[in-house]
C-alpha cells in the first residue's frame, strides 16, 4: 500500500514526505495499479479456461481480446473471482466504473478468504466515483488495514475527525506503511493549533482525489504547521508542487514566496515548482528558461519529471511548448503526455514499461 500522506513517486529520501511532488499519482492509477495484473494474479488462482486465456491476452497487452474473454468468462460463472476481478479491471480502464463495480459485486459473496480484497477494489471504485459513504462502507467492511484507512480518510473528508480517530487508532499498530500512515494522520489531528489539525482533513481530500479542493484550501493551514514544525519548509514545497502540477499557479507562487530558505539539497525542487508555476502561468518563455536552470542544479530523474509534469499542465494549451518540454525525454510519464498531444507513435518511443508499449502498438 502507497503512503498516500506522500503519494507520488521520486527521491527515496529518509522523510517520506520529501518526495518530488510531481508526477501525480492520480486516483486512477492508484486504483488500477491494484487491480492490475499483479494484484490479480494475487486473487486470481486457477480459474477456467476463458478467464486463463484472458490473463494470457492481457500479458501480452491483447487489450480488447482480454476484455472479450474476460467478459465471455464473467458471463458463464458471475460468482467467480477470476472472472470479476479481471472483467472489473477491463471496465475500469474504459472508464466503466458502474460496471466494475458491478463485476465485483457479483462475485463478493461467494470470494471467501478473498472477500475483504474484493471489498477493498470495491471502495477504490467508490473512490473513483466520489461516493464517500460507498467508500467508508466497504473500506471498513473489508477489514483490511488498506480498507479501513481509505475509510478513516473519507470520514477526515467528511470532517467527521472522532470516527476517524476510531479508525485509525486501530490500524497505527500495522507494521506497514498503512500504520505509518495513521500515526501522521494522527499527530496531525492531535495538534493544539487548529489550523494544524486541520490539515489531516485537507491531506484526506487529496488522497481521495479530490486534490484541486485540497491545494485550494491548504494555504493558511500548511503556512500554520510550518511556524510550529522543523519540516515546514519541505510540507510547503510539497503543496507548491501539487499546486503547481494541477496548475494551481496562483496557490503555487503563494507557497513559494513563504519559503525564504530552501530546504537542505531542495534548491533544485524549488526551481523546478517555479518552472511548472510559470508554464501553469502560461508563461512559455519563462518556463523554458527555468528549466535550463533546473537542468544544471537537479538530480537526472527529478528533472525529467518535472518537465514531463511541465508539459503536462501546458499541453492542453500550448503543445508547441509541451512537445519542446518533452524533446528527448523518455519513460512512462512522457508517453502520457505525448497520448494527450495525441501522438501514439511518439507515446511508444518513449514508453519504457513493456505492458505499455504494447498497448501502443511498440
Amino acid at each position: 500500500m502507497v503512503n498516500r500522506l506522500s503519494p507520488f513517486p521520486g527521491v527515496h529520501l529518509s522523510n517520506p514526505l520529501r518526495r518530488r511532488p510531481w508526477t501525480l499519482l492520480t486516483v486512477a492509477s492508484f486504483s488500477l495499479a491494484l487491480l492490475a495484473c499483479g494484484p490479480l494474479d494475487s486473487l486470481m488462482g486457477g480459474g477456467s479456461k476463458v478467464a486463463e486465456e484472458a490473463k494470457s491476452a492481457l500479458n501480452k497487452g491483447e487489450m480488447d481480446a482480454a476484455s472479450s474473454k474476460f467478459e465471455e468468462a464473467l458471463k458463464a460463472a458471475p460468482t467467480s473471482v477470476d472472472a470479476a476481478v479481471g472483467a472489473a479491471y477491463m471496465r475500469s480502464l474504459k472508464g466503466d466504473l458502474d460496471g466494475a463495480d458491478a463485476a465485483l459485486a457479483g462475485a463478493e459473496a461467494a470470494a471467501g478468504e478473498k472477500a475483504g480484497e474484493i471489498k477493498l477494489r470495491r471502495a477504490l471504485i467508490a473512490m473513483q466515483k466520489g461516493d464517500l459513504d460507498k467508500v467508508k462502507e466497504l473500506g471498513n467492511g473489508s477489514g483490511l488495514p488498506a480498507g479501513k484507512l481509505l475509510a478513516a480518510e473519507a470520514e477526515l473528508a467528511d470532517g467527521n475527525r472522532e470516527q476517524a480517530k476510531a479508525i485509525l487508532e486501530g490500524i497505527a499498530g500495522d507494521t506497514g506503511s498503512v500504520g505509518a500512515t495513521a500515526k501522521q494522520y494522527l499527530a496531525l489531528m492531535a495538534d493544539p493549533n487548529p489550523l494544524v489539525a486541520g490539515l489531516s482533513e485537507t491531506q484526506a481530500l487529496w488522497a481521495l482525489g479530490q486534490q484541486k479542493v485540497a491545494v485550494r484550501s491548504v494555504e493558511e493551514l500548511v503556512k500554520a504547521y510550518a511556524e510550529s514544525h522543523e519540516d515546514g519548509p519541505e510540507q510547503i514545497l510539497l503543496w507548491a508542487g501539487r499546486a503547481a502540477a494541477l496548475g494551481e499557479a496562483e496557490v503555487a507562487w503563494r507557497l513559494l514566496d513563504a519559503i525564504s530558505v530552501p530546504p537542505e539539497n531542495q534548491a533544485w525542487r524549488v526551481m523546478a515548482t517555479k518552472g511548472i508555476a510559470w508554464c501553469a502561468d502560461g508563461n512559455a518563455g519563462e518556463c523554458i528558461k527555468t528549466f535550463e536552470q533546473v537542468k544544471v542544479m537537479a538530480p537526472a530523474d527529478g528533472y525529467v519529471d518535472a518537465r514531463v509534469t511541465a508539459a503536462n499542465v501546458i499541453a492542453g494549451r500550448d503543445p508547441a511548448t509541451a512537445r519542446q518540454l518533452l524533446e528527448g525525454l523518455q519513460g512512462d510519464g512522457a508517453a502520457r503526455v505525448f497520448l494527450l498531444l495525441g501522438d501514439k507513435q511518439a507515446a511508444a518511443s518513449a514508453a519504457a514499461d513493456p505492458f505499455l508499449k504494447k498497448q501502443l502498438g511498440g
